[in-house]
Parts: structure tokens; sequence; C-alpha cells
């Protein structure tokens, strides 16, 4: 009996199997090549990403240093750190930033300092609830969110004994404010609250002062309840048309804006405010291949030096003035 034709046969599905065991281990092994090679362009790209945001950041600060050499004393937006940069292309990108001065805004760290409430700073940041069109009761939740204690400042203020009973639950920070977005957790703000007052304020490390080269009309009109947002927005125009910055806070109180603010107040007003800055921020976007890539760094300049004391490579935020109802 002859048996080679089925042994034939068998010999030839095992050479078809191993054929197709071979076929799919290698379309495998391609597949997965490939999806690592991929990653690791990804990867690659992203770190590309990383180091042309870092050397925009180092842009920004060699700017600072460059426009403190050129005038020590004074930062407006005619300075040389606040001259526009355009795009800067790179292989299949750009990267675009933009640096913002910090000390234009008013520091919500200024209210609670040294082991007390700062009254003169929360009088000020009363009045810049009043002209962004939020009620001057909010200034009291935002003191307690930061003061070290648990007892409520007044009937508007807020401690954890309020924010425990929320959903969810969570405690009052007791701490200086670490992020302006904080303010979102804070009792009586709502996504439109924020979005009045945040274009306005920062959350810097230490106490600072106000540039008065750079604070928009807001911050201001702030500072005394006789200065009214129509006077300001006109000496503003005038602070923009004219080719030299003020170099001295008290050129701002022969304006004719500022006629109606008591002298003692104006004293008393001058410790608050500056003609120059220290705390900047820069934000980049690195655009490679379709995708952004972020970086928001802050940054403190003394003197000659700069020192980037925070990173974050969460999308940048959109702060822009709204409406008030």
């Amino acid at each position: 009996m002859n048996h080679s034709n089925p042994q034939r046969g068998v010999a030839l599905l095992t050479i078809l199997l191993m054929v197709v065991t071979a076929t799919i281990l290698a379309v495998g092994l391609l597949t997965r090549q490939d999806r690592m090679m991929r990653e690791t362009s990804m990867l690659l790209r992203q770190d590309q990403s990383l180091q042309y945001a870092l050397a925009g950041e180092n842009l920004y600060g060699t700017l600072l240093i460059a426009s403190a050499k050129e005038n020590a004393n004074v930062d407006s937006a005619k300075s040389l750190w606040a001259k526009p940069i355009p795009p800067y292309p790179v292989e299949d990108g750009a990267v675009m930033g933009k640096l913002i001065d910090q000390s234009g805004k008013f520091n919500l760290n200024n209210l609670y300092h040294d082991g007390q409430a700062d009254q003169p700073a929360v009088a000020y940041f009363k009045r810049l609830l009043t002209q962004v069109g939020l009620p001057t009761a909010l200034a009291s939740a935002v003191l307690d969110w930061q003061d070290p204690d648990d007892n409520p400042a007044d009937a508007d203020g807020a401690e954890s004994s309020f924010y425990l009973g929320q959903q969810p639950a969570y405690q009052a920070a007791n701490r200086p404010f670490g992020q302006v977005d904080e303010l979102k957790k804070v009792r009586g703000f709502d996504t439109k609250s924020y979005q009045l007052l945040a274009p306005y304020v920062t959350a810097l490390p230490l106490p600072s002062l106000i540039n008065i080269n750079t604070a928009p009309m807001p911050v201001i009109a702030a500072l005394d309840e006789n200065i009214t947002p129509a006077s300001v927005n006109a000496w503003i125009t005038a602070r923009k048309a004219n080719p030299d910055p003020i170099t001295q806070v008290s050129q701002m109180w022969l304006d004719p804006a500022f006629s109606k603010v008591p002298d003692d107040k104006k004293n008393a007003l001058t410790a608050l405010l500056d003609v120059k800055s220290s705390y900047f921020q820069a934000q980049i976007d690195v655009n490679l291949s379709g995708r952004d890539r972020f970086l928001t760094s802050d940054i403190y300049r003394v003197g000659q030096k700069v020192y980037v004391w925070r990173r974050s490579l969460a999308p940048i935020p959109v702060a822009v003035p709204v409406a008030a109802s």
C-alpha cells in the first residue's frame, strides 16, 4: 500500500502552517516595530518641543536682563522686553510667545502677610472688585482662604467649616494663593465672577508693588473712589502716547484724573505703587507637526539677574476681560 501521497500532504500542510505562523509573527513584529518607531518619534518631538520652549524662556530672560541694563529704574510698554516678538520658524513648525508683566496687576497675596491682614491692600482689593462689577463682600472670603486661622472674617467670610459642606467637600487653603485659579474654589466665585477678576490679579510668592506704567484701567481706577474709569482711560491713552514712561509715582498724582484724591491718601497709596516691575510671566507655544506644546514660566527679576520660580506645561489659560453684568 502506497502511503507517500498522504505523507506528502501532511508535510505540505505542516510547511504551510509554518509559513502562516512565520508570516503572522513577522507582521506582528513589524506592527510592533512600527508602533515603537511612532512612539519614539512622538517622544523625540515632545522633547524637541520642550527644548524649543526652554530656548524661548531663555530668550525672554535675556530680554529682561538687557532691558534692566538699558533702564534699571523704569519698566513700561516701551521697554525692550515689552516689544512683541514675531513667531520664530523652526523645522515643521514655529515657536510663539509673549511676556506678561505681572507687576501691573493686584497681587492676591498682598491681602495677608507677616501674620496679619494688610488693611490698605484689603481696601484696595474691595475697590478693584467694584471696578469689575463684583460685590465687595467677596474680599472677606478671599482673605479667609489664605489666613491661617479657622475663624471667618465676618458673615461674608468662609473657612473650612463652610467648604466641608460643599459637594465635593474640601478645606480652605489657609496659605498664600499659589495660582489665581484657586479663586474658583473661594466662596462666592463662579465662572463669570472669576473671569471678571482674573485678568487684573496675580498670585506672587511675596507681597509686591503695582507698576503704574503697565497697570490696566480697573487696577488704576481702584486706587480711590473719587477716580472715574473715563478719566483713567484718558490718562492711559496719554500714557501710551507719551514717548517717555512715568519715572516717579508722584508724576501720576499731578494728572487731572487724580485731582480729587486727598493728599493724605495719595501719600498712603504711593507706598503700594512703583514704576518698575519685578515679576513676569512668559507664555510660550511651540507648534510642531500641527501639535502644540505649552510652557508657562513665572520669572522674577532682581537687578540684572532673572530666576524662574515656577514652570507649567499645562495649556495656557485664557484670561481676557469680560463685560460685567
